[in-house]
């Protein structure tokens, strides 16, 4: 057992527990309250990936066939062991997986990659939901907060055009 081990969540818009300590032998993240790790959100399934204990401690992420897939570092996987500072990606929620025992030395091969096969003909913004307030699963307030500070902009745009006309014209005459 290693009480050193974690799994931070990153992303903004689940609310409640945002630390999770490894000390089992198996975890199942999902969607539901009856999951040993829950992510209540609607890109992650009911059952969407397991964390298995190795021999030597550390975790493999094994995705479970979910609907959005399982990514580490942006990669989408089946099967892979996770190292200390690995975001394992499970629907649009990012979490960290952190172990205190593992040594990060400037020799380590950094794990982030960026796989162009997986974006189906480009990035569009619903793959961008950690930065699209707008974005399903995003709550009420924050899309209400984003419309009203861009009918602020466009507002703000017209005075400033109005304005612009306004001083060309009086020239004009």
């Amino acid at each position: 057992m290693n009480p050193a081990q974690k799994l931070i969540v990153l992303s903004e818009q689940i609310a409640g527990n945002k630390l999770h300590h490894l000390t089992d032998e198996v975890y199942i993240i999902g969607r539901t309250e009856d999951q040993s790790i829950c992510i209540p959100d609607t890109t992650v399934s009911t059952q969407h990936c397991e964390l298995r204990r190795n021999e030597d401690g550390t975790y493999n992420a094994i995705d479970l066939g979910s609907s959005n897939g399982t990514r580490i570092n942006g990669i989408k996987i089946t099967e892979q062991k996770l190292l200390h500072s690995d975001i394992l990606q499970v629907g649009e929620i990012e979490v960290m997986y952190h172990n205190e025992d593992e040594n990060v030395s400037a020799g380590q091969n950094a794990q982030t990659g960026i796989n162009l096969e997986d974006t189906a003909g480009g990035l569009q913004i619903q793959d961008m939901g950690n930065v699209n307030p707008l974005k399903k699963g995003a709550t009420a307030g924050d899309g209400k907060k984003a419309r009203l500070v861009i009918y602020a902009l466009i507002a703000l745009l017209a005075i400033i055009v109005a304005v612009l006309a306004g001083t060309f014209i009086l020239k004009l005459l």
